[in-house]
């Protein structure tokens, strides 16, 4: 590597993983594949075919031409039939990353509390775990109206750098200018719908093999998040869904008039604020995430709370905690 390529990669570093030890503490985390699955390469997980690990799965009686080595001659002495011993085969976990860049991730938040910046910070260590593991990762950027990048799949240690650079590239995406919101833009965009499901329609975006699915998003849609959940379960994914709010969506300090604009539709709404109100926004919130927190569940779907002006380690470690998806190796 060039000394330009290497100043390169630590700069992508340092915006990925800004925390002193942090990448020495992904190395010693694992993810956790759930169900066993039919890969396509040599890999580390239980797979769903038969293969050499050390799992054993079932016997079956020996047929002649079957290696003799295999034959469990415990199981011969106490019925006087030859049967072979059998083992799960290894394979890797394709996981597929999939990051929510709307209006309303990447506008809100200033510096290392954007949202956006959480969500890819959060992507990465998830990618580089599962890349550390032998496993298949694809990263894929998704907005209110497209998935609008794809990193292609990458498989094998040395591919996190790959990975880390091409993130890396997207951070400059991570605000939207004030001033793009305007007048002309909310009268013009007022009778937008937010669908979660539109940047996926037709399918060609999501995955293609079985695999676990991780969406990093806000949740901020008016309609579709229970149809793209549908869509990624009927493809044989695993789910898990982390959600990303700032601490000012949860608690706003605001008083006096507002001209309050949906960010994701650009629709306007005058509001007197008051006390009064602001406790019925914060009801409105807690009930917003109880809904989607019940949906995910109701689906056996994984959900994660994160709160994007904690510490990206704080917040990782939270889903290290509950011991369902990622644990130390």
């Amino acid at each position: 590597m060039t000394e330009l390529g290497s100043n390169n990669m630590l700069a992508a570093l340092q915006q990925l993983f800004p925390y002193e030890g942090w990448l020495a503490k992904l190395d010693a985390m694992a993810l956790h594949g759930g169900a066993r699955t039919r890969g396509m390469l040599a890999g580390k997980r239980s797979s769903s075919s038969l293969g050499s690990s050390l799992e054993f799965a079932d016997y079956r009686p020996y047929i002649a031409g079957d290696d003799i080595r295999r034959i469990d001659w415990n199981l011969y002495g106490r019925t006087n039939k030859a049967y072979i011993r059998q083992y799960w085969d290894e394979q890797e976990r394709s996981f597929h990353l999939y990051v929510d860049s709307s209006r309303s991730m990447t506008a809100i938040g200033e510096g290392e509390h954007n949202k956006w910046l959480t969500a890819l910070r959060m992507a990465a260590s998830v990618g580089y775990v599962a890349l550390q593991g032998d496993d298949r990762v694809s990263i894929s950027l998704f907005n209110e109206k497209e998935v609008h990048r794809q990193l292609p799949m990458l498989h094998g240690k040395h591919a996190k750098f790959t990975m880390i650079s091409r993130l890396s590239e997207s951070i400059t995406e991570a605000s939207i200018p004030s001033e793009a919101i305007d007048e002309a833009f909310v009268e013009d965009a007022g009778s937008a719908i937010s669908d979660a499901a539109a940047p996926f329609a037709g399918g060609s975006k999501l995955p293609r093999r079985a695999g676990v699915t991780w969406i990093f998003s806000d949740g901020l849609y008016e309609q579709g998040l229970d149809s793209l959940l549908s869509s990624l379960q009927a493809r044989q994914q695993q789910v898990v869904f982390v959600h990303i709010l700032h601490g000012d969506e949860l608690a706003p300090q605001l008083e006096g008039e507002w001209r309050f604009i949906d960010i994701e539709t650009s629709r306007a709404k005058e509001v007197a604020m008051s006390p009064a109100v602001i406790e019925k926004y914060k009801r409105g919130v807690s009930e917003f995430r109880e809904r989607l927190r019940k949906l995910c569940e109701s689906r056996g779907i994984g959900f994660f709370s994160i709160v994007c002006s904690e510490a990206l380690p704080d917040s990782f470690m939270k889903l290290l905690s509950s011991g369902s998806y990622i644990q130390y190796r």
